[in-house]
């Protein structure tokens, strides 16, 4: 028996479906959202502050899609007030180098010129050609255009936009560092902070995406107290605050499809239903889809779904340590790199954040010290289970012992977050929420922003996972929530608005 409706119903709490929420909430729509399984990015082990997934915040202060959502939502002044920037922007470790990315432009031209002599020119070159895209690129995210396009509205939108990126794109052809390939410090130089941003294992391949990661690498990343899960609390208390509804502990145990739509959602061990408008997955698609009946189900679609598969999967390795074992001058976030003329994965890059919960400054204990190691595993040596994981990180370990050559002195804890010991049998197992999904592939028609689809073949079902707008990284959350918002405010009607 169906207890409710809401316009719309979150499963998940995936960073893009709970600011997709949010704008929904604000313009009027019911919005409830489930936790399904989801838990806080944070969490202790014997006293040290982890995080399942290491994000850095970077375009917070400066991009017009993110700009715009904050704005939309009354949430600007807050923000702002919780804004640190971090100087320097990020640093990157070479065998024979170490580089800060200043944001002080006289700064940054000396590092260049010390650690990469006579290269300088070329550099600015590039970023110069960069810059000319970027300028034709941002008032595109600001109008969050549906990528790819299904109406026709959508297609002329879309035809607009690629028309106004596609006269630079052949200065930078289907490798932006290509002009690069002679000088293989210079281009691992930019190739590895890019490949931490993105969910793409090779973003300059993406060359629109990837000159936005250059600038927002050149800006920096900002500090917000907790990170993503202030951000996350921000957007479900406006979804309260606007009449919407937030049950972390509830998740979805069946979907209830009638021609082609989601009619129901069935709440695990409750005898509850809830009628649905629009119906949004805030996490993996792939574990979301078997919640629908195989004789409702869209068997051919689901078949697509499932042969969608990750190029990498992202390994967090949390360190706990006495603060006296850090090198001097390391950076809040510095992108080692054992070999520049490899791929930038596997443990040849690695890319390490001091306390990256970013728990108050002031609360700080200034003996101890939380790192975070993160690295691209190829999929291929991933089997499902905890074992091939943990000989990754501790292939990790190894590597990043070149930059701690006393890190087991210091060391007090270890925690690799895609990894839990098994309550019933205290052996390892796989902990899916520690894993970050990165896919080879972007979608057609979507001016290369986006590795997944919004819409599915479900008349009212979007897809709002974190990787959705893969290639964009941080900023791609805010880009495919308002894409969502988009479709949802053209294809449901709030007859409530006057």
């Amino acid at each position: 028996m169906v207890k409710g409706t809401y316009d719309v119903v979150i499963a998940g709490t995936d960073l893009p479906a709970v600011i997709f929420g949010a704008l929904a909430a604000k313009k009027g729509y019911r919005v409830l959202v489930l936790g399904h399984g989801s838990d806080k990015n944070v969490y202790e082990v014997n006293g040290y502050l982890f995080v399942r997934r290491s994000c850095s915040l970077f375009g917070l202060s400066d991009s017009a899609p993110i700009r715009n959502v904050f704005k939309e939502l009354a949430l600007s002044s807050e923000i702002n007030n919780l804004l640190q920037h971090v100087s320097p922007a990020c640093q990157v470790i070479l065998p024979d180098a170490r580089v800060d990315v200043s944001l002080q432009r006289e700064v940054f031209t000396r590092e260049i010129e010390r650690e990469f002599p006579g290269q300088f020119k070329t550099l600015e070159s590039i970023f110069g050609e960069f810059e000319d895209v970027e300028r034709l690129l941002e008032p595109v995210l600001a109008t969050a255009p549906v990528l790819p396009p299904g109406s026709i509205r959508e297609w002329f939108a879309y035809r607009n936009s690629n028309k106004a990126l596609s006269s630079l794109l052949s200065k930078t052809g289907t490798d932006a560092l290509e002009p690069l390939s002679a000088y293989p410090r210079l281009r691992s130089f930019l190739a590895g902070p890019t490949s931490a941003m993105s969910r793409l294992a090779e973003p300059w391949k993406a060359p629109i995406p990837f000159v936005r990661l250059i600038s927002h690498m050149r800006s920096g990343p900002v500090f917000v107290e907790w990170g993503e899960d202030t951000l996350k609390k921000l957007f479900l208390a406006r979804i309260n605050d606007n009449s919407g509804d937030v049950r972390g502990a509830d998740s979805v145990d069946t979907l209830v499809v009638k021609r082609g739509r989601v009619q129901e959602v069935e709440i695990l061990n409750r005898a509850e239903s809830i009628g649905v408008g629009m119906m949004v997955c805030g996490d993996d698609l792939h574990s979301f889809l078997p919640l629908i009946p195989q004789r409702q189900a869209k068997r051919r679609y689901h078949a697509k779904i499932e042969a969608k598969t990750p190029s990498h999967y992202g390994i967090t390795l949390n360190l706990g340590m006495r603060r006296s074992g850090l090198p001097e001058g390391l950076a809040h976030m510095a992108h080692m790199i054992s070999d520049p003329t490899k791929p930038m994965h596997g443990s040849n890059l690695l890319t390490i954040r001091i306390d990256p919960a970013m728990p108050p400054i002031e609360g700080q204990d200034p003996g101890k010290v939380t790192l975070s190691v993160t690295a691209l595993m190829p999929a291929n040596r991933f089997n499902g289970q905890a074992a091939p994981i943990q000989e990754f990180a501790d292939e990790m370990l190894v590597q990043l012992k070149r930059l701690l050559p006393f890190l087991d002195e210091h060391l007090e804890v270890a925690d690799v977050s895609s990894i839990k010991l098994d309550e019933k049998t205290g052996l390892p197992v796989l902990e899916r929420t520690g894993l970050i999904e990165i896919y080879p592939e972007i979608e057609n028609r979507s001016i290369d922003l986006m590795t997944w689809p919004v819409r599915t073949a479900y008349k009212n079902m979007l897809n709002l996972a974190n990787y959705t707008a893969g290639p964009l990284g941080f900023e791609g959350a805010f880009v495919a929530a308002q894409v969502a918002f988009s479709i949802l405010s053209r294809q449901f009607e709030l007859k409530r608005v006057m």
